[in-house]
């Protein structure tokens, strides 16, 4: 495995491995963690003819700085709101350094002091304009605070991660790329999160495709975002499409995961159906796993309605 930039990277690096490598054992198939490669060093997995490389796409360093800003912002307002009847509403302020950040805080404890002495609104303007206000009394329903938009081109950086993985195994012989989503791509509230799956899967057909005719021995690219919970399950979908597809599976108990598959054409059939398989099939691995572990009834018995009707996808072979 490549080395990573932090021991969490390495964790759920090494956590698609094993949840790879359930997926074909729970199909009957030889699994191997790390093989060798033909230009030497380890890969990630080899689940029967398939040697799947992994990439772990992580949030935008952007985002976490911003995220962490604007929780540690969240915080501090509500130990102003101690013993005092107020409350705040508007906008957080842009990512501020230290210095920025203690002055704007200092702002905030003289506005909440003015507010509860004078029973009158105080305005706390940011370095950017960026206006949030303090109120006396209780915050009525639907009073908000928001933080300010922080732009990242989430497309560009998965065509430079994808990349550059396809250009380190071009000495590994064939390969599948395999991309572990954990950056939000699929749920936060964006442009792509928000559209339907045979529009995702249309999207990263259309920004990944290429990559398959620059690098030849590729055999095709899978991304798979991070199960997020949603209750109650939606059902099962599937974005069949000319050449890729898109799947939709609900996993036990409250978790949902979005795979599109976008393989070589015409290339490795046998090699696309497996890959298709196991994406449809995760819960199924589930199950297999679960009955291993001596659980009666494997998922079935997790869940109050287990059902999901078969399937056939056009990347299936006999």
């Amino acid at each position: 495995m490549p080395a990573a930039t932090s021991p969490l990277s390495r964790f759920l690096h090494t956590q698609t491995q094993a949840r790879l490598a359930l997926m074909g054992a729970a199909r009957g198939l030889p699994v191997e963690l790390e093989p060798a490669k033909a230009s030497g060093g380890p890969g990630d997995v080899r689940i029967g003819p398939v040697f799947i490389e992994v990439v772990t796409f992580a949030e935008d360093q952007k985002l976490q700085d911003y995220e962490k800003f604007r929780q540690n912002c969240r915080v501090h307002l509500l130990t102003l709101d101690r013993d005092r009847d107020i409350y705040w509403e508007g906008d957080f302020p842009e990512l501020l350094n230290g210095h920025e950040c203690e002055t704007w805080k200092k702002r905030t404890e003289e506005a909440a002091q003015q507010c509860a002495a004078s029973g009158a609104a105080v305005d706390v303007l940011s370095s950017a304009g960026r206006r949030l206000t303090v109120h006396p009394g209780t915050a009525p329903p639907g009073t908000t605070l928001t933080g300010e938009t922080v732009e990242s081109d989430q497309g560009k950086r998965l065509l430079g991660k994808v990349r550059g993985k396809c250009a380190k195994t071009q000495g590994a012989g064939t390969a599948w790329i395999w991309v572990e989503d954990h950056s939000g791509l699929f749920r936060l509230p964006t442009a792509f999160a928000g559209m339907s799956l045979a529009a995702k899967t249309d999207a990263l057909a259309a920004l990944l495709g290429p990559l398959l005719e620059e690098y030849v021995h590729v055999a095709g690219v899978v991304v798979s975002n991070v199960a997020h919970r949603r209750l109650p399950l939606p059902r099962d979908e599937d974005a069949p499409r000319p050449a890729v597809q898109g799947f939709q599976r609900g996993l036990p108990i409250d978790r949902v995961r979005e795979t599109i598959v976008i393989p070589r054409r015409i290339v490795l059939p046998e090699q696309t159906s497996l890959i298709a398989r196991m994406c449809d099939a995760e819960a199924g691995a589930l199950d297999w796993a679960l009955g291993k572990l001596g659980v009666p009834g494997g998922v079935t018995s997790l869940l109050a309605d287990s059902s999901t009707s078969h399937r056939v996808s056009p990347l299936w072979t006999p």
